[in-house]
């Protein structure tokens, strides 16, 4: 496996908008997949490459610890949490999902990657909403996106390796989505100008992303690729999502004392050295090449080792009418 030189990144903006998926026969969710086939918004579901798994799913996250601009470390950790414990927690016919996750303490890590001597994957805020690591020409994350969550995996096999989620924390406007962000009362957010979107909405329709599920062609889901800014509906998991995290984790042995340590090793700071030096962004946390059949990168590798960088699209733009895109 291999991690390309982030120069890389400014070749290819355009993968950010990079999210690819396969139907189940019997359902209406998809699957996200190895290939390269885009489904963005209400596009419809490709068919090729590999679904995309957790070979081992006990998972950990951590939130960066800066947080947001608009609520507080406590708050944004509780939505987290809540976000995240209803995909582990939905009812398989009287059992749960073979799939736990572990919160960690807090990480120092705004950056999305995947590295050979340690990682965390990270939940952070970004404002200015763009990649700390991008080269200064290049173009920043997609204006109307609340979040997009980068899925790292092998390219021969859909195994997940690592996952970052990135939430927009611009104040939102016309033009771009983003903050003030709450946790809202159970009938949803009080209307405003941009008015204060559902945090955890937001980051429960990204956890599926997380698990590797994708857009469903069912409104009532969490993973429909649309919802109105003030609704909470979608911190409440719908048939067609629990029927996508129970066929992809059918229910199993795994409980609380599995060990959720990330692929190579914990790194909880991926910013800056033991001594407090800066990890400079073109040597993520001072990661090596090792052999394997995957590559891990921003940009596609040489032909030797193919890879995709699977970034979804989560919750997007402040618009007057309802149905803001995801």
């Amino acid at each position: 496996m291999s991690v390309s030189d982030r120069r890389q990144w400014s070749v290819l903006p355009g993968l950010l908008l990079v999210a690819v998926f396969m139907p189940d026969r019997a359902s209406a969710y998809c699957r996200m997949t190895t290939a390269g086939t885009a489904q963005i918004g209400d596009a419809p579901c490709p068919t090729a490459g590999r679904p995309l798994i957790w070979n081992d799913p006990c998972l950990s996250y951590a939130v960066d610890h800066r947080g947001s601009n608009w609520m507080d470390f406590d708050q944004v950790q509780e939505a987290v949490d809540l976000s995240f414990a209803a995909w582990q927690d939905a009812d398989c016919g009287g059992t749960r999902p073979d799939l736990i996750f572990q919160p960690y303490e807090p990480s120092t890590c705004r950056r999305a990657e995947f590295n050979s001597n340690g990682n965390v994957n990270t939940i952070a805020f970004l404002d200015p909403w763009r990649d700390p690591c991008a080269d200064a020409d290049a173009p920043g994350y997609p204006s109307l996106a609340f979040a997009v969550t980068i899925v790292w995996h092998k390219t021969d096999t859909g195994e997940i390796l690592d996952v970052d989620m990135m939430i927009n924390d611009q104040l939102a406007s016309r033009a771009n989505a983003g903050g003030p962000y709450a946790n809202c009362a159970d009938e949803g957010c009080p209307p405003g100008t941009p008015g204060e979107a559902d945090l955890r909405s937001i980051v429960t329709h990204e956890a599926g992303h997380f698990i590797g599920i994708g857009h469903s062609d069912d409104e009532d889901a969490t993973m429909f690729s649309s919802a109105d800014r003030s609704s909470v509906e979608k911190r409440t998991l719908a048939e067609d999502d629990i029927n996508a995290v129970c066929d992809i984790y059918p229910p199993g042995n795994l409980d609380d004392s599995c060990n959720a340590t990330p692929r190579n090793g914990l790194q909880l700071n991926c910013e800056t050295t033991k001594s407090g030096d800066p990890i400079a962004c073109d040597d993520p946390a001072g990661a090596t090449s090792s052999a394997g059949g995957c590559s891990a990168t921003r940009a596609p590798a040489d032909p030797a080792w193919p890879t995709l960088l699977a970034v979804l699209v989560g919750l997007t733009a402040v618009r007057r009418r309802r149905g803001a895109r995801f």
